[in-house]
């Protein structure tokens, strides 16, 4: 096996393969390669242009290394950066992909060329078996190595995997309670309005941060949403009593806006909760403000910022709307999707009475 390893005592790495005349002439024939005859091995500068070379020069003989030792600009999972941006694919999605894959190489210590679908099955099988990962995120591995294997590499062009059962986790919910609790620990305006406008529609944080302010309709009291989950554009609703603040937020936010840029440059910054250098709101820091509000409300529930859009779908339920309105107000593809509020939803609990206790009722007397 051919080996490429990083050492710290002489800043370099180090090759070693077992002895062939084909594999000593590549390696002595890489720039600045230098043999060590104490150990046998050949060793190189710690830059990404001799590494690349030498991964290059050993692909073929399925070169195996630690993924994080290599140099970034080496570019190992480049062609999938540049297929998922011809997809356009969003952030959540890149991001999640890459893990699977980033992952993967460490597992294999290989190079995604030489990785073979028993590869892949070996590490599927490590993750459920060895580190009981969840079904879901099984799910997600799978459609990234179809993704990268099948369609861009196009190495596995049969590539399939067996169909998963999926554990179905139901989400924790925040009662009306908690959900006002977490506004009124708020003083900050912005922040307020982010968790309002996030709970009001049932956005997700990915839709909120990038709203912009032309996407509020007040005369119709409507949110367009746009390029959404699945690159969809939808409407959703916006709450009536969120208007009159919503509007305040609006001006505040010009003129916290023009404390530090030119009118010209104002208006130019789209977005309805900007972040710094003009740029929307960071994913990370939406969060951190949720976070922060939870423990100040002092929830104990396991929230995250998706929760307050599990909170308007249950309870605009129990409300008694409509799943099938819900279903275009969130943005789901299939009304399954949607379904799983009806399994948290107290109202629908509340009005199912247990057989035992129409039992008791009809015969007028408590069962001992």
């Amino acid at each position: 096996m051919i080996k490429l390893r990083y050492v710290t005592s002489d800043k370099r790495f180090h090759l070693r393969f077992p002895y062939s005349k084909l594999y000593y002439n590549i390696a002595k024939s890489i720039p600045k390669a230098i043999y060590h005859p104490e150990d046998k091995t050949w060793s190189y500068p710690n830059d990404f242009n001799s590494i690349k070379r030498v991964l290059a020069e050993f692909t073929e003989y399925d070169i195996r290394f630690l993924v994080c030792e290599i140099p970034k600009q080496c570019g190992i999972l480049e062609d999938f950066f540049r297929a998922a941006r011809e997809r356009n694919f969003s952030f959540c999605t890149t991001k999640t992909y890459y893990s699977h894959l980033y992952q993967l190489l460490v597992f294999t210590e290989k190079l995604p060329t030489n990785i073979n679908s028993k590869d892949l099955e070996n590490y599927l099988d490590f993750q459920v078996k060895e580190k009981n990962v969840k079904s879901a995120t099984i799910r997600s591995a799978r459609q990234a190595f179809i993704f990268y294997f099948r369609e861009v590499k196009k190495q596995m062009k049969h590539l399939k995997f067996p169909k998963i059962k999926t554990n179905v986790n139901l989400p924790e919910v925040l009662s009306a309670e908690e959900t006002r609790a977490i506004f009124n620990s708020l003083p900050n305006l912005k922040h307020k309005m982010l968790l309002l406008l996030s709970y009001s529609a049932g956005l997700r944080v990915s839709e909120v941060i990038h709203l912009q302010v032309k996407d509020i309709d007040l005369e119709r009291n409507m949110i367009r949403i746009t390029q959404g989950k699945g690159k969809k554009d939808r409407y959703t609703m916006l709450a009536n009593s969120l208007i009159d603040e919503l509007k305040e937020y609006i001006k505040v936010r010009e003129y916290n806006l023009l404390l530090k840029y030119s009118y010209n440059e104002v208006k130019n910054i789209p977005w309805l909760f900007p972040g710094a250098n003009t740029r929307p709101l960071h994913v990370r820091t939406a969060e951190t403000i949720f976070n922060q509000a939870t423990a100040k409300a002092k929830i104990t529930k396991k929230v995250t910022f998706h929760s307050l859009r599990h909170a308007f779908a249950t309870h605009l339920l129990e409300l008694g709307t409509d799943l099938r309105m819900i279903q275009t107000l969130l943005g789901h593809t299939s009304v399954r999707t949607t379904q799983i509020y009806t399994k948290v939803a107290r109202s629908r609990l509340e009005n199912i009475k247990s057989p035992l206790d129409q039992m008791t009722k009809t015969n007028s007397k408590t069962i001992s």
